[in-house]
């Protein structure tokens, strides 16, 4: 809470990127009571993430940003080995009130390409998802139906910085967190305020795929926007796909 409203920041110590170490020190026996316990996540495809900076793309899961420090803490969990992941959060997000710069400290960094190329040239894996702040605003009856990705970013990135890219799938999160109804939130400076339960226990499966074959890729990627159309689709289609199939064969919610 203290971190939250911002009083924390003037005796704590944060990164170039404002992560607070202490912080997330002291919140990981919690947030490994929720992987293990709560959630109980369960990851397969670990051994598709290569080795040195790379990008995964995902869907956006619930109403609330969690997403990004569950996918990080999978691939500290799953992959010791790799650099310690960073998550790019939309501005709307990562400039709300107490949400944000909770998120910050924890490890979420604002989405915009210069901050991406310069994680990824840190040795970085870097999360993203393309379906932005739609996808955290779907509401429970559009669960799992994906928004559009944008205009293909992180693709241009990942040709730039010579990395590969990694599709994901997470199931668990739309129902652990449903986005119930929407109060607007001009006030606070925010589209709107998500009504939703407190976080509810649902299985969360996390799939990762074989990195993305680039074949064909422009050398210049705003030299040739329809490839990056063409591809950034195939991406989406791929993370679609997995949804269904991870859905079709999963036993129970809870």
């Amino acid at each position: 809470m203290r971190t939250a409203i911002g009083l924390a920041s003037r005796t704590s110590e944060v990164d170039s990127w404002g992560k607070d170490a202490d912080l997330t020190n002291s919140l990981r026996p919690l947030g490994e009571l929720l992987y293990d316990k709560y959630w109980r996540v369960r990851v397969e495809g670990s051994e598709n993430l290569p080795s040195g900076p790379f990008i995964i793309v995902a869907n956006h899961a619930g109403a609330l940003p969690l997403d990004g420090p569950i996918l990080h803490l999978a691939l500290r969990r799953e992959r010791p080995d790799l650099s310690a992941a960073r998550w790019l959060l939309e501005d709307q997000i990562f400039h709300a009130p107490f949400v944000g710069v909770l998120a910050n400290r924890l490890g979420a960094v604002r989405a915009n390409p210069e901050n991406a190329t310069r994680l990824l040239g840190d040795g970085h894996p870097l999360i993203v998802f393309p379906e932005g702040f739609h996808g955290l605003s779907k509401p429970f009856s559009e669960r799992y139906q994906l928004r559009r990705f944008g205009r293909g970013g992180y693709l241009k990135i990942a040709l730039r910085t010579k990395v590969p890219i990694v599709p994901a799938a997470i199931v668990g999160g739309e129902e652990s967190m449903p986005l119930l109804a929407k109060i607007p939130g001009g006030i606070l400076g925010v589209e709107y305020l998500p009504i939703t339960l407190p976080p509810l226990p649902a299985k969360w499966h996390i799939r990762f795929a074989e990195p993305v074959s680039l074949d064909g890729a422009p050398s210049e990627p705003d030299h040739d926007l329809a490839w990056i159309e063409r591809k950034n689709l195939a991406v989406r289609d791929q993370i679609e796909g997995m949804l269904t199939d991870l859905l079709r064969h999963r036993e129970s919610i809870f």
